[in-house]
C-alpha cells in the first residue's frame, strides 16, 4: 500500500501525521502531494519525498492556473488526482489519499476491498433528523455523502482519476457533490465503518477507529464542531469517549491554513477566482484567449489583466466588476456600473474599499445582517422634531437585556430623576435577547443634545441609520467603553462623528483622550441598589448546604475578557470534585453563541461539583442569583463596569 498525504497550503508540523503512518504501516511507501503556493512549498521529514514534482498538469491549462481558479478543496482533488493516478501507473497496488490538517492515524488501516477502484468513506448511511442541530440533510447535500478527507484508489482507478480532473472545472464552490457522481459512476465502495470515522457524522462505536477524519472540528476552536451556522449535535461535552479520542487524533492535525496570495501579497479571494475560473472557461471553449500565468518570471501580466478594462469597452477594470458582482451592498449602491454608475464605482474603488472593515455603504433602509431585521424596519426609525435645548436625546440598546442597554436606561432614569427633559430613543443592531417588557421610548429627536450609548466600533451603523435625522445639526456625547490601553484605527475614525466623549472609568478616558483633541471626560456610572426577587436557592436548584462560589456573564461577551475557564482552572485546583463547595457558573445566550458555550462545557465537564446554568433572567431575578451566593467570583482580564 502506498499512503499520499495531501498538503494544503498552509504551515503544517506533518512529523506527527507521518510518525502515526510509519507505526501502523511500517512497509508503505509514503508520498506527498503540495497543494499551495509554488514558492513556498515546505521540507518534508526524511523518507518521504513529494510525489507531485514532475507531474504534469493534464488540461493544459497549468497548475498555477488552476491554483487561483479553483476552490482550495477542488484543487487539492485535481491535484491529488493526478498524483495518485501516476502512482498507479507505476505500478502501485492501492492508495490512500490522506489530507494533512484533517487526518489522523491512530491505527492500522483496513485492507483494501480487492479489485475495486475506489473506496471512500460514508460520512452518513441513515437519514439525518430535523432537530435544530447540524449536520442536516442539507448538509449532506450541500457537502457530499463522503468524506473529502480520506480516499482509497485500487487497480483500474486511473478511469475516475481522470474524469475528475476533466470535471472539476466545472463544480461549485463544493467539490462533495462532484465526489459522490464520481462515486456513482465508477463504482465506489464505503470503508468499514469501524476503520474510519467521520466525526460529527456518526457515532463512534465500540472500537477505535484506525483513522480519524476531524474535518469539521474548528480549527480555531478545537472544542466543537462546525457545520455552518447551526450548533452541532455531536457535542464533545457529552461524550467523554469521542472528546478523547480527538484529544488523540488532534496533535497530528496541528498548523494553519494558509491563503494563496499572487506576488505582490494579492490574496487569492472571490473575485480574482472567479475571474481566472470563468476565462479558463472561455478559454477552454474556443472564446477567449489563455488568462495570464499568476506566478513565475511573467506574473505581473496577471495584475495588469485585473486592471484592464472589462469587455464592453467602459474603463472599469475587471476586478472592480467582479468586486461588485459578489458585494449585495455594491449592488445596490451602483446598479448600472457601465452606466451612470461608473463614476460612483470607480471613486470608490479609488478610496473607500482602502477604508472598509465592514459596509455600513447603505443607509439602514436595507436589511441588516443582524439578526433584528428591525433595524431597517421604517417602524423603528427617529425622526428629527427639533433641537430643544432644555433636554437630551439619549440613543441605546434600550429594549434589550444587555450591560449597555441597561446603562442607558440607567442614564435615562438619572436624567429624569433630575428633572432633565429626555426623549429616550432606542437603537436595534443588536443580537441580544429582547427585554420582556419594552422600555418606554419615542421615534422623536426633541433636543439639541444626544448621549449615544453605543460603543466606538458599533458606531458606524449608528451613522448609518440615524446620521441624517439625529446626528446633523446636534451635540453628540458618545458614552464609550473599551477593555484595552490603546483604541482600535476604526474606533478612532468613529471619533470624526461625536462631539464629545463620556467614559464610565478614567482608565477609559485615558485610551481615548490619547487619540482624540476632543473633550473626554470621566462619568461615572449611575449605579442604583440592587432589588433582588423573592427567589431563593431551592428555586435555582442550589442545595442550600453548599459554599457556592458564584461567576456569572453573557455568552455574547469575549470569553477571554471575562475569563470564565480561569475560574474553573482556580476552582480545580483549590478544591478536590465532591469536597463541599460549589461553583456555579450563570450564563445567557449560551444557545445563541453556542461556540462559546460548549467550551465552557467541556471545560466543566469532568467535575460533579461545577454547575452551569444558561438561562435568560429578569434583571430582579439576576439580582437574585447574586444575593443566593456566598462569593461572587469575577476573574476578569480587563476592566469590566
Amino acid at each position: 500500500m502506498t499512503v499520499c498525504v495531501v498538503v494544503p497550503n498552509g504551515r503544517w508540523s506533518l512529523s506527527p501525521l507521518f510518525t502515526a503512518i510509519r507505526e501502523h504501516h511500517p512497509g508503505s511507501a509514503v508520498a506527498a502531494v503540495w497543494c499551495g503556493d509554488p514558492h513556498l512549498r515546505p521540507v518534508l521529514p526524511d523518507a518521504v519525498h513529494w510525489g507531485d514534482l514532475d507531474v504534469e498538469e493534464p488540461s493544459g491549462f497549468g497548475w498555477n492556473r488552476l491554483l487561483v481558479a479553483l476552490p482550495p478543496r477542488s484543487y487539492e482533488w485535481c491535484r491529488t488526482a493526478a498524483v495518485v493516478a501516476a502512482l498507479l501507473e507505476a505500478g502501485a497496488e492501492s492508495v490512500v489519499a490522506l489530507r494533512a490538517g484533517s487526518v489522523a492515524v491512530l491505527g492500522p488501516i483496513a485492507e483494501p476491498t480487492a479489485g475495486l477502484p475506489l473506496e471512500l468513506v460514508v460520512r452518513s448511511g441513515q437519514p439525518l433528523p430535523s432537530d435544530g442541530v447540524a449536520p442536516t440533510e442539507a448538509d449532506l447535500i450541500r457537502l457530499g455523502r463522503h468524506s473529502l478527507t480520506v480516499a482509497r484508489f485500487g487497480p483500474g482507478g486511473q478511469q475516475a482519476l481522470c474524469w475528475l480532473a476533466d470535471h472539476v472545472l466545472d463544480g461549485g464552490e463544493d467539490v462533495g457533490p462532484l465526489i459522490d457522481r464520481m462515486a456513482e459512476l465508477f463504482g465506489s465502495t464505503g470503508f468499514p465503518e469501524s476503520s474510519a470515522l467521520p466525526v460529527g457524522w456518526r457515532d463512534l462505536g465500540t472500537s477505535q477507529p484506525g483513522i480519524v477524519d476531524l474535518d469539521h472540528l474548528d480549527r480555531n476552536e478545537p472544542w466543537h464542531l462546525r457545520f455552518g451556522s447551526m450548533p452541532a449535535r455531536v457535542r464533545l461535552s457529552a461524550d467523554s469517549a469521542l472528546a478523547a479520542v480527538v484529544a488523540t487524533a488532534w496533535p497530528q492535525c496541528q498548523g494553519e491554513p494558509l491563503d494563496v496570495f499572487l506576488p505582490g501579497a494579492i490574496p487569492v479571494a472571490g473575485p480574482i477566482r472567479s475571474l481566472m475560473r470563468g476565462a479558463l472557461v472561455a478559454a477552454r471553449s474556443g472564446l477567449a484567449t489563455m488568462p495570464p500565468e499568476p506566478f513565475g518570471p511573467t506574473n505581473s501580466t496577471v495584475l495588469s489583466w485585473l486592471e484592464e478594462s472589462s469587455p464592453s469597452g467602459v474603463d472599469i477594470g475587471r476586478y472592480w466588476l467582479a468586486v461588485r458582482h459578489e458585494r449585495p451592498d455594491l449592488l445596490t449602491a451602483f446598479p448600472q456600473p457601465e452606466a451612470k454608475d461608473a463614476a460612483g464605482l470607480l471613486q470608490w474603488a479609488g478610496v473607500s474599499w482602502r477604508l472598509e472593515e465592514r459596509s455600513a455603504l447603505l443607509r439602514g433602509h436595507v436589511t441588516s445582517t443582524f439578526a433584528d431585521a428591525g433595524a431597517g424596519d421604517p417602524d423603528h426609525a427617529i425622526t428629527s422634531v427639533g433641537t430643544d435645548p432644555a433636554g437630551v436625546n439619549v440613543l441605546g440598546y434600550l429594549d434589550f437585556d444587555q450591560s449597555q442597554g441597561h446603562i442607558a436606561r440607567e442614564i435615562v432614569a438619572a436624567l429624569t430623576a433630575a428633572d432633565v427633559p429626555v426623549a429616550a430613543l432606542n437603537h436595534h443592531r443588536s443580537l441580544g435577547s429582547m427585554r420582556p417588557e419594552p422600555f418606554s421610548t419615542e421615534r422623536s429627536a426633541l433636543f439639541a443634545t444626544n448621549i449615544v450609548v453605543v460603543n466606538a466600533d458599533q458606531f458606524l451603523f449608528v451613522v448609518a441609520d440615524h446620521g441624517e435625522s439625529l446626528l446633523n445639526d446636534r451635540y453628540t456625547i458618545a458614552y464609550w467603553f473599551w477593555e484595552l490601553e490603546h483604541v482600535t484605527a476604526s474606533m478612532v475614525k468613529a471619533i470624526d462623528d461625536v462631539d464629545e466623549i463620556w467614559t464610565g472609568s478614567v482608565f477609559v478616558a485615558d485610551a481615548f483622550a490619547a487619540v482624540t483633541n476632543k473633550p473626554v471626560r470621566c462619568v461615572p456610572l449611575p449605579v442604583a441598589e440592587p432589588q433582588p426577587s423573592a427567589r431563593d436557592r431551592s428555586s435555582f436548584g442550589i442545595a442550600e448546604n453548599r459554599f457556592v462560589f458564584l461567576t456569572t456573564f453573557d455568552q455574547f461577551s469575549v470569553p477571554e475578557r471575562k475569563n470564565p475557564f480561569g475560574v474553573i482552572d482556580a476552582f480545580t485546583r483549590a478544591f478536590a470534585d465532591g469536597e463541599g463547595p460549589l461553583l456555579w457558573i450563570k450564563t445567557m445566550n449560551g444557545a445563541r453563541g453556542w461556540r462559546n458555550h460548549e467550551r465552557l462545557l467541556l471545560a466543566a465537564s469532568k467535575r460533579s461539583d461545577i454547575v452551569i446554568w444558561d438561562e435568560h433572567l429578569s434583571r430582579p431575578d439576576q439580582m437574585a442569583v447574586v444575593a443566593a451566593a456566598d462569593c461572587l467570583v469575577s476573574l476578569h482580564r480587563s476592566e469590566g463596569l
